[in-house]
Protein backbone atom coordinates (compact mmCIF):
# COMPACT_ATOMS: atom_id res chain seq x y z
CA UNK A 1 0.00 0.00 0.00
CA UNK A 2 2.49 2.68 0.56
CA UNK A 3 4.65 1.62 -2.34
CA UNK A 4 1.34 2.64 -4.33
CA UNK A 5 1.21 6.01 -2.15
CA UNK A 6 4.61 6.60 -3.26
CA UNK A 7 4.54 5.47 -6.90
CA UNK A 8 0.92 7.77 -7.14
CA UNK A 9 2.64 10.42 -5.67
CA UNK A 10 5.83 10.18 -7.91
CA UNK A 11 3.52 9.77 -10.89
CA UNK A 12 1.33 13.10 -9.71
CA UNK A 13 4.64 14.90 -9.04
CA UNK A 14 5.72 14.30 -13.01
CA UNK A 15 2.46 14.89 -14.44
CA UNK A 16 2.94 18.64 -12.82
CA UNK A 17 6.23 18.97 -13.94
CA UNK A 18 4.83 18.31 -17.55
CA UNK A 19 2.25 20.72 -17.49
CA UNK A 20 4.22 22.95 -15.69
CA UNK A 21 6.80 22.09 -19.43
CA UNK A 22 3.72 22.52 -21.10
CA UNK A 23 2.56 26.11 -20.19
CA UNK A 24 6.32 27.47 -20.84
CA UNK A 25 6.76 26.11 -23.93
CA UNK A 26 2.90 27.50 -24.86
CA UNK A 27 4.09 30.72 -23.24
CA UNK A 28 7.48 31.01 -25.85
CA UNK A 29 5.78 29.82 -28.60
CA UNK A 30 3.00 32.53 -28.56
CA UNK A 31 5.18 35.08 -27.71
CA UNK A 32 7.27 34.12 -30.61
CA UNK A 33 4.15 34.51 -32.69
CA UNK A 34 3.28 37.29 -31.48
CA UNK A 35 7.07 39.00 -32.22
CA UNK A 36 6.91 37.26 -36.02
CA UNK A 37 3.59 39.19 -36.25
CA UNK A 38 4.81 42.24 -35.28
CA UNK A 39 7.74 41.75 -37.65
CA UNK A 40 5.60 40.92 -40.47
CA UNK A 41 2.91 44.25 -39.83
CA UNK A 42 6.15 46.22 -39.45
CA UNK A 43 7.72 45.27 -42.84
CA UNK A 44 6.01 47.43 -45.44
CA UNK A 45 6.29 50.46 -42.88
CA UNK A 46 10.39 49.95 -43.19
CA UNK A 47 10.14 49.16 -46.93
CA UNK A 48 8.08 53.08 -46.96
CA UNK A 49 10.50 54.66 -45.00
CA UNK A 50 13.37 53.51 -47.20
CA UNK A 51 11.76 54.10 -50.26
CA UNK A 52 10.80 58.11 -49.11
CA UNK A 53 14.25 58.35 -47.42
CA UNK A 54 15.86 57.53 -51.12
CA UNK A 55 13.04 59.54 -52.49
CA UNK A 56 14.26 62.42 -50.28
CA UNK A 57 17.66 62.16 -51.00
CA UNK A 58 17.42 62.34 -54.66
CA UNK A 59 15.39 65.72 -54.20
CA UNK A 60 17.69 67.10 -52.83
CA UNK A 61 20.57 66.02 -55.25
CA UNK A 62 18.26 67.37 -57.86
CA UNK A 63 17.63 70.60 -56.06
CA UNK A 64 21.48 70.97 -55.41
CA UNK A 65 21.88 70.66 -59.01
CA UNK A 66 19.57 73.31 -59.98
CA UNK A 67 21.09 75.63 -58.11
CA UNK A 68 24.15 75.03 -59.11
CA UNK A 69 22.84 75.42 -62.63
CA UNK A 70 23.61 71.88 -63.58
CA UNK A 71 20.67 71.01 -66.53
CA UNK A 72 19.67 67.27 -66.25
CA UNK A 73 19.78 65.40 -69.38
CA UNK A 74 16.58 64.34 -71.36
CA UNK A 75 13.56 65.44 -72.47
CA UNK A 76 9.56 64.98 -70.72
Amino acid sequence: MERTEELLSEMNGQLHELVGDHREFKRETLSRLDSLEHDVKDIPDSRRTAICGFISIASGILALAGMLGIKMGGSL
